[in-house]
């Protein structure tokens, strides 16, 4: 199952993907879609809209997911990316804003350029058609998400550009952490 999760259907990419889907479709008729957030009229075989749902029940969407695709024209960040890799999931998505961050090509999942409707569904149907690519590119964005977005990680980040900026501040404070670093 591919997952869309937006409220934006346009700028988000969604009509892209329901036309790619028509494609994957014609490849794999067992193929489904499900629409999260936003409520497009739209009447595909194969296609569910759930239209806006509370925060805590979008889990079970992640859940049920095969692919996120999300083919949007602008995203300055797009934590809905980094909500879809936290129960491993494969991402397809746009080359736009920080996507690339965090969407490896070939590692987590499969950019496209916004707007390219073949290359979408290529991209979707290589992944529905192969699981074990889909397992391994899911594993990838869960160690993603882990490593540079857990509140963990970012707590660290935090921490040490804090301490490289008042080190900078005053010197000793350096020789000071790194006391107690050694203590620990």
């Amino acid at each position: 199952m591919i997952l869309f999760v937006g409220l934006d259907w346009k700028r988000k990419g969604g009509p892209d993907l329901t036309e790619a889907f028509q494609l994957v479709q014609e490849n794999y008729p067992q193929a489904r879609l499900i629409i999260v957030g936003a409520n497009p009229d739209v009447h595909l075989s194969g296609c569910e809209v759930a239209g806006k749902v509370p925060p805590e029940e979008l889990d079970r969407f992640y859940q049920a997911a095969s692919v996120f695709c999300l083919p949007t024209y602008l995203e300055p960040f797009g934590i809905v990316f980094i909500e879809a890799m936290s129960p491993r999931l494969p991402i397809v998505a746009t080359r736009v804003g920080a996507i690339p961050d965090f969407v490896e090509e070939g590692r987590n999942g499969t950019m496209v350029e916004p707007g390219d409707i073949q290359g979408l569904a290529s991209a979707l149907l290589q992944l529905l058609k192969d699981p074990e690519r889909c397992r391994s590119y899911g594993e990838y964005s869960f160690q993603l998400t882990r490593e540079r977005y857990s509140w963990e990680a970012v707590g660290q980040k935090f921490k040490q550009n804090i301490l490289n900026v008042l080190g900078e501040l005053d010197p000793s404070i350096n020789n000071a952490m790194l006391e107690v670093q050694e203590m620990q």
